[in-house]
């Protein structure tokens, strides 16, 4: 369910996630700058205990594995704190660790529940004795962390090494390059198996020696978060369909829960529930046996991405491209990944984005020969495309799957001019529009809808 249909509520986005390990209350971080813990002992009917905010958007929490009573935030002004949340008393804020230089992206627990790891933007991680305030160290090749149940701290780093050390025992590591760019990783309850969550779709399961356990496909969409149930018998992971998929642990599905409010850049589950972030102001809450939502009913999925084209159309099915009438559908290209968003403008162009990958291509007028071509590397993973202007300087636009709108320029002689930032939208994009060949609309997860003009620069301004 999105937790409750009225009442206490994040004034953005629900950014981060993490129920405590009884699952009996649930922390969840927002845009708007701020915490709220509920009590999730009845998970379909959880309440507010109590709510303080950051001084920035908070992107990570993190409950305390020895003291119950204690929560870790990350946020983006580079800092991180220790709370206590007590039912009957105010939040107190116990230590702050700040100076970071950049967002704290990521907060983990050791298991001593002494020491706090800190994600630092998307290069680095700290190591802190959270209590006495003291900084020990840093992990320079960290863009994803995982800390077990035993202390083994795995790391994926810029160089798509995924790598496990002991911080206190062996200052050495051992690593494993896989055959995909991990998204996510996860420890199993245990502490003997790794799960690392792929952008090609696929799951792999490494043991603690980051031995193959084995390789799972979950289809064609990159994954982008996974955790665990409490009993390690399943994996969730989150797909940027959006959706969460359920499998058990050689493999076999569960369940697929698809809803466009979804953002599963955090989950965690814990007593028989599934919990993820989300683009509305409550995080969703799952059953994870099932999969059911705990509340209303899921939105609708988003269709197969299509754009108009020559009186028939332009589509994708999983990962390939396609022109033409109903029944007479003439492939053009296919893409690594599953095609997440398709436009088209003046009959000879047609964009299509899978993953960080955006095809640009220019068919001859007589046919669907492809005449030239360009792939655009966006700077995040993109949710939805629009193409303005002339096939002949053809401006592209491209909404990430967070909150970021981009674009480029092309003439189709020269390199493309982009990617450029245009703006940042405080509930994500859910949708681009094309008016006309000079304008379009983006709307909002929560409907608020502005338009973008194209200027006599080529700038896309609103």
């Amino acid at each position: 369910m999105t937790v409750g249909t009225g009442g206490p509520a994040h004034a953005a986005p629900v950014s981060c996630v993490a129920l405590r390990a009884d699952g009996g209350r649930l922390a969840s971080g927002s845009h708007d700058r701020s915490v709220i813990v509920w009590d999730t002992t009845d998970p379909a009917r959880p309440a507010m205990v109590t709510e303080f905010g950051h001084r920035a958007a908070v992107l990570s929490v993190a409950w305390n594995p020895a003291a119950a009573d204690l929560l870790a935030t990350g946020a983006a002004d580079g800092t991180a704190a220790v709370w206590r949340v007590v039912d009957d008393r105010p939040p107190s804020q116990m230590k702050v660790l700040s100076g970071h230089p950049g967002p704290v992206t990521s907060v983990a627990w050791m298991p001593d529940g002494q020491h706090l790891i800190c994600q630092i933007g998307e290069s680095r991680a700290a190591v802190w004795n959270a209590f006495g305030e003291t900084y020990l160290g840093e992990l320079a090749d960290c863009v994803r962390l995982a800390v077990s149940p035993h202390g083994l701290v795995a790391t994926v780093g810029v160089d798509r090494l995924v790598a496990v050390r002991d911080l206190w025992r062996d200052p050495g590591r051992i690593t494993y390059l896989p055959a995909a760019t991990v998204e996510d990783c996860a420890w199993s309850p245990d502490g003997t198996t790794l799960a690392l969550a792929g952008d090609d779709g696929s799951l792999e399961l490494l043991d603690s020696t980051l031995r193959p356990i084995r390789s799972v496909r979950l289809g064609d969409t990159p994954l982008r978060g996974v955790t665990w149930s409490t009993d390690g018998r399943s994996l969730i992971a989150g797909t940027y369909d959006p959706a969460l998929v359920a499998l058990d642990t050689s493999g076999r599905p569960q369940w697929r829960h698809t809803d466009v409010r979804l953002w599963p850049r955090s989950l965690a589950a814990a007593g028989g529930t599934v919990v993820t972030a989300a683009f509305s102001g409550r995080p969703q809450l799952l059953v994870q046996s099932t999969g059911q939502p705990l509340g209303p009913g899921p939105s609708q999925a988003p269709p197969e991405p299509s754009a108009p084209f020559r009186g028939g159309a332009a589509a994708a099915t999983g990962r390939i491209v396609t022109a033409g009438q109903p029944g007479e559908r003439h492939p053009l290209w296919e893409h690594e990944t599953r095609v997440t968003a398709i436009a088209a403008v003046g009959d000879r162009v047609i964009v299509s984005a899978a993953h960080r990958a955006v095809r640009v291509m220019l068919v001859t007028e007589n046919d669907l020969a492809v005449e030239r071509g360009i792939t655009l590397h966006a700077p995040e993973p993109v949710k939805a495309v629009a193409v303005l202007g002339s096939p002949e300087t053809p401006v592209v636009v491209a909404a990430s799957h967070d909150f970021r709108l981009f674009t480029w320029t092309l003439d189709w002689t020269d390199m493309p001019n982009g990617p450029r930032l245009i703006g940042e939208f405080g509930y994500g994009i859910a949708a681009l529009t094309r008016l006309d060949d000079h304008r379009l609309t983006a709307t909002d997860h929560h409907g608020e809808m502005v338009i973008l003009a194209l200027g006599a620069d080529g700038a896309l301004s609103a």
